[in-house]
């Protein structure tokens, strides 16, 4: 009977291996999926949220042989996120639970849900999006001295960037925009007008991303009782029809 060289016994044995753990695997992740309920969060900044992968494994779960992780995928890469905690508990159920308290700004984004189960492995992506509203907005209304004009400004601060029109008015506005530090935009809206008796103005902070609408209305003769520079700050739950200045929320 001819031998095999020592090279030839080693390369059929690491062959005949491959082909045995292939098989396994593909036995195996045949029985293995991943699943997800809901592709796409849309979360509040600040508050918390818990993105849910569930899995089947065709039977009882092992949890020794388990293993989860939540990835964010950015620049076509995937990295472990520090921000998301397995909430171990739930996994003899065949669910994993990934947890981020007090959201970001910089939490959102596209994750890829990764579950290995022995020798098989499967993954779902999930969207997370953050929203911030520009419900407080501050208005700011000076008197130009020598002439019979204001300059209103609406400021707010909200997530993601929003536009502001100020309806019913065929002045240009100067509408920009900064960045805080923790990534929310502060946009801010001045507009230079005569005023008109009677007439207010409004200015409407337009967030597409999330179909969102807040605005604020002005009544630009109240500097004259208030004196050339006046600050209007008023939350929501104070404000009364009387005021110079309210808010309010319209979800298309």
């Amino acid at each position: 009977m001819m031998r095999l060289p020592q090279s030839d016994r080693v390369q059929s044995m690491f062959l005949l291996l491959m082909l045995s753990l292939g098989k396994q695997l593909h036995q195996t992740a045949a029985l293995f999926t991943v699943m997800v309920s809901q592709e796409l969060y849309t979360v509040d900044y600040g508050s918390n949220v818990t993105l849910e992968c569930n899995f089947d494994t065709e039977g009882h779960v092992e949890l020794k042989d388990l293993r989860a992780s939540l990835q964010k995928v950015e620049n076509n890469t995937s990295l472990h996120s520090e921000r998301a905690t397995l909430l171990e508990e739930h996994l003899s159920l065949g669910k994993a639970l990934f947890h981020i308290p007090r959201v970001q700004v910089s939490d959102a984004g596209q994750y890829r849900c990764l579950i290995i189960y022995r020798v098989a492995g499967d993954y779902k992506y999930l969207t997370l999006k953050v929203k911030a509203s520009y419900k407080k907005i501050n208005t700011h209304i000076l008197k130009i001295p020598g002439v019979d004009e204001v300059q209103l400004t609406c400021q707010a601060e909200g997530y993601p960037l929003a536009e502001v029109s100020w309806p019913n008015v065929s002045v240009p506005a100067n509408t920009s925009h900064t960045k805080t530090s923790e990534g929310l935009y502060r946009v801010t809206s001045v507009l230079r007008l005569k005023p008109h008796p009677s007439r207010n103005v409004s200015c409407v902070f337009w967030n597409a991303n999330v179909k969102e609408l807040t605005s604020a209305v002005i009544d630009p003769h109240a500097s004259a009782f208030l004196g050339s520079w006046s600050l209007f700050h008023l939350p929501s739950h104070q404000l009364h029809p009387s005021d110079v200045c309210f808010c309010h929320h319209i979800f298309l």
